[in-house]
């Protein structure tokens, strides 16, 4: 992914992609999750990418890029989502994760369904948690709760995953 940005006064162009560049796979991979087209998410991203540019001499002295930028892609994941075009051109099957193997078979597939499935809210915390491996304090900084929220979250979105996996795969 490339990112273009015109220098402002705020922040020059090189530091502000040299603090982004470590976040942007992470960004992408938060974004894919949410959104389940390999190009819904890039577009995302750089959209993501141009705000938090913009945004930049808001982030606290001291913060960290990562959960702050990861609030920004989850925002414009939402928006997307929120679109009344998204309900209309996404009606067929949702793609596979990109460079995912197929070998996890029937399964595998079983599994994305019931992801699918879950409100959007109980999917991005388990994205956050299980899929980039986020702390939960860090998942309290994109969710903007406490650490204990996210938790409690995490563990109301694994009951209801629990609930929509079908029974052999339980077993």
């Amino acid at each position: 992914m490339t990112i273009t940005l015109v220098a402002t006064e705020s922040v020059d162009r090189p530091t502000f992609i040299d603090r982004l560049l470590p976040v942007l796979p992470v960004a992408q991979r938060l974004a894919f999750a949410m959104l389940q087209n390999s190009h819904d998410a890039e577009d995302a991203v750089q959209d993501a990418a141009l705000k938090a540019w913009k945004a930049m001499a808001r982030l606290r002295e001291g913060s960290e890029l990562r959960p702050w930028f990861l609030t920004i892609v989850a925002n414009e994941c939402r928006q997307r989502r929120r679109n009344r075009w998204w309900s209309v051109s996404k009606v067929s099957d949702l793609p596979n994760q990109p460079g995912s193997r197929p070998d996890g078979g029937e399964v595998a597939e079983d599994l994305r369904a019931a992801l699918r499935r879950l409100p959007m809210e109980m999917r991005l915390v388990l994205v956050l948690r299980y899929y980039l491996d986020l702390r939960f304090e860090e998942m309290g900084r994109v969710l903007r709760c406490s650490a204990k929220a996210a938790k409690s979250r995490t563990f109301r979105a694994l009951q209801r995953l629990r609930v929509e996996v079908p029974e052999e795969l339980k077993e």
